[in-house]
């Protein structure tokens, strides 16, 4: 199947991480008064390698089962983690407003550069698929 690829899965799992981020960022700058309140941070990247890694070596043995690695890349873990730091504020609340920010920023940026590989991705297949035409 054309999105059984390797790309189309680390971009479409790479989406899912970037879109889990940006709606956490937004909850940290929402509750960023919140007395108590701890920041969370989003972990996907160290899961999606460590799938990719399997999945070659999958690929480089003879009769490794490929597709069951590559569904491993489409499944890689998407973690939450409190940030648990110690806070400077009165209210015990650790979230930094303009650091938040900038990784919302950054998260948009990226999203947004994601989106922009797959549908490139697709536009060659299809280009493909027609031949040129």
């Amino acid at each position: 199947m054309i999105s059984d690829s390797v790309t189309t899965a680390v971009l479409q799992r790479s989406l899912d991480g970037t879109w889990q981020r940006e709606k956490v960022i937004a909850a940290n700058i929402a509750n960023h008064e919140t007395p108590g309140y701890k920041a969370i941070k989003v972990d996907f990247e160290a899961a999606l390698d460590r799938a990719v890694r399997n999945l070659k070596r999958e690929a480089a043995v003879s009769g490794g089962s490929y597709m069951r690695a590559l569904d491993s890349v489409k499944k890689a873990d998407i973690t939450l983690h409190e940030n648990r730091t110690y806070s400077e504020r009165a209210d015990a609340s650790n979230v930094n407003l303009e650091e938040e920010n900038i990784e919302m920023a950054k998260v948009q940026l990226q999203y947004s550069y994601l989106t922009r590989q797959i549908t490139d991705t697709f536009s060659r297949l299809r280009y493909a698929v027609r031949e040129g035409r």
